[in-house]
């Protein structure tokens, strides 16, 4: 079994001393081959913004150097495990920082064979608000399964801490035993054929959306084809597939055709009939 740490705090602190609790406990149970990365030692330049990651590929960002090390790392493992300390009231910046880079996975979902334990610490509010942040992210990337471990130390006595992690853990290590892939949500499941609608209504070939869907196949099914999600949800992704593609595609060509409209009002009356 290998498992990913992304240790998303600056330092080794209250969020550390958990991860080492919970890789002693799953030691216990797995043999497991662990590679950690803490990002305050990665040094990712801050995200831009400039959305080439999206509109270009991934390895148009201008700091795919840094990036690639851990989507290998990330293609590589079994599951990962991400933390994060409650910095206010939303995750570190380290963190953050790392998702942003990691935005193109929203509209090219691909690891949909991985499990993750998301870790996250306050001594004060809000560990279950962020934890079920980085939930929400890992699930548009298409993680199949998550489990959440939000935990309010304010003391260094981690026994005290034992009970909430073993029962969280127990179901973490439950299903990195078991290879079976769990059916996605109601919600999941729109997610998915949303940005499946966007990449094959709103791009051509050239676009790595585009590109993507048609290359993986992915745009020719519901969900992932490897992910049995039973009829019902089939039929509603397949139905909500099309009706978002005729809504979009519809949208697409009445902006083409109010453009034309507008071009058309500014020749000159000797050439509208050139132009058309």
């Amino acid at each position: 079994m290998k498992i990913l740490i992304i240790h998303g705090s600056p330092r080794r602190g209250n969020t550390w001393n958990i991860v080492n609790r919970v890789r002693e406990k799953i030691n216990k149970e797995i043999d497991v081959n662990y590679e950690i990365i803490e990002l305050s030692k990665m040094k990712i330049p801050m995200c831009m913004g400039c959305f080439n990651c999206i509109l270009k590929s991934e390895e148009k960002c201008p700091h795919y150097e840094s990036i690639k090390y851990i989507n290998n790392k990330i293609d590589w493992c079994d599951a990962m495990i991400i933390t994060s300390p409650v910095y206010s009231l939303q995750v570190s910046g380290q963190l953050k920082n790392f998702l942003d880079h990691m935005s193109y996975n929203f509209h090219r979902p691909k690891y949909f064979n991985k499990k993750a334990l998301i870790i996250t610490t306050t001594a004060g509010v809000n560990a279950k608000e962020v934890s079920n942040y980085i939930n929400e992210v890992l699930t548009f990337w298409g993680i199949n399964t998550t489990y959440k471990l939000p935990i309010v130390y304010r003391d260094n006595n981690l026994e005290k801490y034992d009970k909430q992690i073993d029962k969280v853990l127990s179901k973490f290590i439950d299903t990195l035993k078991n290879e079976k892939l769990k059916a996605p949500t109601f919600k999941t499941v729109a997610m998915y054929n949303s940005f499946r609608s966007m990449s094959t209504t709103l791009y051509t070939k050239g676009n790595p959306d585009y590109d993507y869907w048609k290359s993986s196949e992915l745009y020719k099914h519901p969900y992932h084809p490897d992910i049995n999600i039973g009829m019902i949800k089939r039929v509603f992704g397949n139905t909500l597939y099309k009706t978002i593609s005729r809504k979009m595609k519809n949208n697409k060509e009445l902006k083409y055709n109010e453009r034309e409209i507008k071009i058309v009002k500014r020749l000159p009356k000797e050439e509208v009939i050139n132009y058309r």
